[in-house]
């Protein structure tokens, strides 16, 4: 016989619905895997429902830390709590994912709904009297990666989706090659060169539906929680979008986390405004000199190079896609232009510090296989819910297993659950 909807669950039964309900795909997976697994059958709705009220009951734990946190004195905020040891290299970083919501309001033009995530991590590295990778990566030179790459990203020219088919890219299937392995320059480099990348020692993540101003307070809150005020080193990455850089500006610039706008985006552009109006073999020699520039902190060549080739090809107009040349390196130098302070990267690689986003971009898989789908369809309150168990899901620090401590003694003196789902 089966539990309803309305029926209580074993502590025991109750956190493995939340287990499975956060981690597989679906609440209909979960269901057939408690079946398959434990032999306790229940419906659908009850796996979403006890899931969902259990990712609500995270999010007002997370809502009252951040509001404590606000209540704090400047100088508790720029301390570590309690006990709290700072590490030695904090990293914060951010970045959207999509979600569709099933309750947006009747004036939208679409179901999706972007969320906010961020990651907490601690790193290793050393530090250098001088640059130690002047050079550029090979990988960063090899032509079907690069494209492919500016490809999936979506920073193609017309005339660069037409040189797809020439002979240099029908070497390499594209499909081979993920947006991680790209991101990730230590895989081709030597073991020397590797001793030198900053190594990844904790990963903290935090997502939610909220407003960027709300969210870049739930991240400050809990990069406090962590020590990161008070780490020896810091560093802040992200990519264009200006909410990020407004939540930096808010709640990390003033400790002293340096700004860092993620290389491989900066790539992307580089790549893209090279080859406008050009083919692939024309617009390369342009990239190897613009890339190089850019990996060695000389940005403004690379600027100056971009503002004549404007003037070669025009200003956009209104009947400009976005992939035609003329906007391609308009959007290229408006983003070089505004990004070029966070681009010094010849110093951060000098004092450690990492310089792309790809293990932002791997909690953002994670998050997405959960969430994201054409088939999928969230309220604002269980979408928030689920953002908040998969990101404790991913976290290093293992958020659940503390509140699955704490709950019990939050419940009545009353027997919780009935001896069928015992």
């Amino acid at each position: 016989m089966g539990l309803g909807v309305d029926e209580p669950l074993s502590p025991r039964l109750q956190q493995q619905v939340v287990t499975l309900g956060t981690r597989l795909r679906s609440f209909e997976e979960a269901r057939v895997a408690i079946r398959e697994l434990l032999g306790v059958e229940l419906t659908t709705k009850l796996v979403e429902r006890f899931t969902e009220r259990i990712g609500s009951e995270r999010v007002a734990e997370r809502d009252a830390a951040v509001v404590a946190w606000k209540e704090l004195p400047l100088m508790g905020k720029l301390a570590a709590p309690p006990q709290v040891q700072g590490p030695d290299l904090a990293v914060v970083s951010c970045d959207g994912g999509r979600m569709q919501l099933c309750d947006m309001p009747e004036t939208a033009s679409s179901h999706w709904r972007e969320y906010k995530a961020g990651t907490l991590l601690e790193f290793e590295s050393a530090e250098h009297d001088a640059d130690p990778s002047p050079d550029v990566p090979a990988i960063f030179l090899e032509r079907d990666r690069v494209h492919t790459l500016a490809r999936d990203i979506g920073h193609c020219t017309e005339s660069t989706q037409e040189s797809a088919a020439s002979p240099s890219d029908a070497r390499a299937p594209a499909a081979a090659v993920s947006r991680a392995r790209l991101a990730a320059p230590e895989s081709t480099a030597s073991q020397a060169s590797r001793r030198e990348l900053p190594k990844l020692l904790w990963r903290e993540v935090c997502a939610s539906l909220s407003s960027s101003d709300e969210f870049g307070e739930q991240l400050a809150c809990r990069a406090w929680q962590l020590g990161f005020s008070v780490a020896r080193r810091k560093a802040f990455l992200g990519d264009g979008q200006s909410w990020n850089w407004t939540i930096w500006s808010d709640q990390f610039k003033h400790l002293r986390f340096v700004p860092i706008v993620d290389f491989i985006h900066a790539l992307t552009y580089v790549f893209a405004a090279a080859l406008a109006g050009r083919r692939l073999d024309e617009g390369w020699t342009a990239y190897e000199r613009w890339i190089r520039a850019v990996w060695q902190g000389r940005v403004t060549e690379v600027i100056a190079e971009l503002a004549t080739r404007q003037q070669e090809l025009g200003m956009p107009s209104e009947t400009d896609g976005e992939t035609s040349p003329r906007r391609v390196v308009s959007t290229a130098l408006t983003y070089l232009q505004n990004q070029q302070t966070r681009m010094n990267y010849p110093e951060y690689r000098r004092h450690g510090l990492p310089i792309t986003t790809a293990h932002m971009e791997s909690a953002i898989k994670s998050l997405n296989r959960r969430v994201k789908g054409t088939e999928k369809f969230w309220s604002t309150r269980g979408g928030e819910a689920l953002l908040q168990l998969r990101a404790d899901q991913l976290s290093a620090s293992e958020p659940l297993r503390g509140y699955w401590a704490r709950r019990p003694t939050r419940m009545s003196g009353t027997r919780s659950y009935s001896r069928r789902a015992a």
